[in-house]
């Protein structure tokens, strides 16, 4: 019995491995045969190739007609290299080849030749090597070596296996026998054995189930919590592989990016959206492991406004790569106010002094052109003094600028209803009748703001509108926009010539500076309208002429504030 046991361990351990040489012997043939295959299938559209293309040339200007046909081919890839020839062997017309290489009909390997007798040439062609046949080469060597090693093994496992095992096995038993009559040797032990061993795998492989379930369940958590926590980030977040493929993203990447589920392990979108584009060469150009920063800007159509993006990219070094894409838009126009204010804080203070300083000798050169009036009445002094006036009440429609500007007036809110509102855009319109209106498409609402103020930026910006151009038109129309009231002033005019950030710059204007025209009006409107709560902006309308907007907030109480 015993010896029955041992003969049949070796038996079955030569069975099973040379089964697995045969298995890859058949293997390594299927793949021979289809190698061989696709080689001849490979030539024979080659010669199809070759006979369509002598075919098709005409027998006039067959160089011509042979480039155009054969290069697509060659540049595509479908063809590494074709040639024309006479019957001579003498190369008419070649396409990927030097003159030095020209192939011999039937002994040049790798060419495949078809003749046309009508056009009296032969033509030729070389076709790309399959990538799939090179795979078929590849498997053909690794399942030879694979029969060989196989073989191999077959031949000395039997007599591995009885040395090291079957030999030691062989004593067990033996032993086996001098302590318990039939222990280990016959079936019934030899089955209680086998079955007690079948026992202690099933409560290990139940373990191994547990610490398993136990393991799925952790990482479900963990990768429920970081999926929560990128969806509450702010940010965009998102990482790629390292063959450029998207691996994880949270919901603003999805947003910003148009991503989708079927995204994943696919190449990142760059092209389907404008931070796309944007993003992808920071990316190429930022290749340092560890952690780098950038920046990048789109502009926002919907809001008429440029955005700004913040870019942070950790690339470790089995080149996985996480970005984290920040909107930083608030954080600069924060920024920029600040600076805006201090500087005009700055111009301000300067400006008091010297309204102050100008305003009093402009006063008193004032009533000294007064006196000279008195005294010269003929035309020539008339004119001289009208002209020095003119330049003294210039100087001082400056000087009134700066002052404005310098003071900053605190608003006195109060509650204007949609009457009051409409009056003083009227009021706005009232010298030039003809050419503004004023139009509203809301019932009655509330805002708290100075009626004083309030008029007298629309004023001023109807005013800039109308001196822009003589002929153009200006439109007031009043809506609601969201929470706001919206006041919009359009024009037909040429528009803003400058950013309209930096018309609202001070001393930043288009108009002539000798009429006293400082460039400080819009600049003021704007500072008067934010102190009430609210926002100034301009933009350049799509057909033609400029478009200002006031937002104020419309107050939902009635009754005060």
């Amino acid at each position: 019995m015993r010896k029955r046991f041992i003969i049949g361990v070796e038996l079955l351990t030569g069975l099973a491995i040379g089964a697995a040489a045969a298995a890859t012997v058949v293997s390594f043939l299927i793949v021979f045969l289809v190698d061989k295959d696709i080689e001849a299938e490979s030539g024979h559209m080659a010669t199809i190739t070759a006979y369509a293309i002598s075919r098709t040339i005409e027998a006039s200007d067959t160089s011509n007609q042979f480039d155009t046909i054969t290069a697509p081919l060659v540049r595509s890839g479908s063809l590494e290299a074709a040639v024309m020839l006479d019957y001579s062997g003498n190369m008419i017309a070649g396409s990927g080849i030097s003159s030095e290489d020209i192939p011999v009909p039937g002994e040049t390997k790798g060419w495949y030749f078809a003749g046309c007798a009508e056009t009296d040439h032969i033509v030729g062609v070389r076709p790309c090597r399959s990538s799939i046949s090179a795979i078929y080469r590849s498997l053909i060597i690794g399942l030879a070596a694979l029969t060989a090693a196989l073989a191999v093994l077959a031949f000395f496992t039997p007599r591995y296996l009885s040395r090291t095992v079957i030999s030691p096995l062989r004593e067990i038993l033996f032993e086996a026998d001098r302590f318990s009559s039939g222990g280990g040797i016959d079936p019934e032990a030899a089955g209680a054995s086998f079955h007690r061993l079948v026992e202690l795998l099933h409560d290990r492989d139940q373990q191994l189930n547990d610490l398993r379930k136990r393991a799925e369940k952790r990482a479900d958590r963990v990768e429920k919590r970081s999926a929560a926590m990128l969806s509450v980030l702010g940010s965009a977040v998102f990482s790629i592989d390292g063959n450029g493929n998207l691996s994880l993203f949270n919901r603003q990447s999805k947003e910003m990016f148009e991503l989708s589920d079927g995204d994943i392990d696919k190449e990142f979108p760059w092209e389907k959206t404008e931070a796309g584009r944007k993003l992808k060469p920071i990316l190429l150009s930022q290749d340092k492991l560890g952690n780098t920063s950038s920046e990048f800007q789109i502009r926002d159509d919907v809001v008429k406004q440029d955005r700004m993006y913040s870019v942070v990219i950790s690339r470790s070094g089995v080149n996985e790569i996480a970005v984290l894409v920040t909107d930083v838009t608030r954080i600069s126009e924060l920024e920029r106010r600040i600076a805006d204010q201090t500087a005009m804080a700055d111009i301000g203070a300067a400006s008091a002094g010297i309204s102050h300083e100008m305003g009093n000798t402009l006063c008193a050169l004032s009533g000294y052109v007064d006196l000279l009036t008195r005294g010269h009445s003929d035309e020539r002094t008339q004119n001289i003094i009208s002209e020095v006036k003119r330049e003294v009440e210039s100087a001082q429609g400056l000087i009134i600028s700066f002052g404005s500007f310098a003071r900053s007036p605190e608003p006195v809110k109060a509650n204007l209803g949609r009457d009051d509102v409409v009056s003083i855009c009227e009021e706005a319109c009232r010298l030039n009748e003809d050419r503004c209106s004023v139009s509203t498409s809301i019932d009655e609402f509330f805002i708290n703001a100075d009626r004083k103020l309030l008029s007298s930026c629309i004023y001023n910006i109807v005013r800039n509108a109308v001196e822009a151009d003589s002929s153009s038109s200006v439109r007031i129309s009043i809506n609601r926009k969201g929470t706001n009231l919206l006041i919009s002033v359009a024009d037909s005019g040429p528009g803003l010539s400058i950013d309209s950030d930096e018309a609202f710059r001070p001393f930043r204007t288009t108009k002539n500076r000798s009429s006293g025209n400082m460039g400080l009006g819009l600049s003021v409107s704007r500072r008067i309208i934010r102190s009430m709560g609210g926002e100034l902006s301009g933009e350049n309308r799509d057909e033609s002429g400029a478009l200002f907007t006031i937002l104020i907030p419309i107050q939902e109480n009635q009754g005060g504030y």
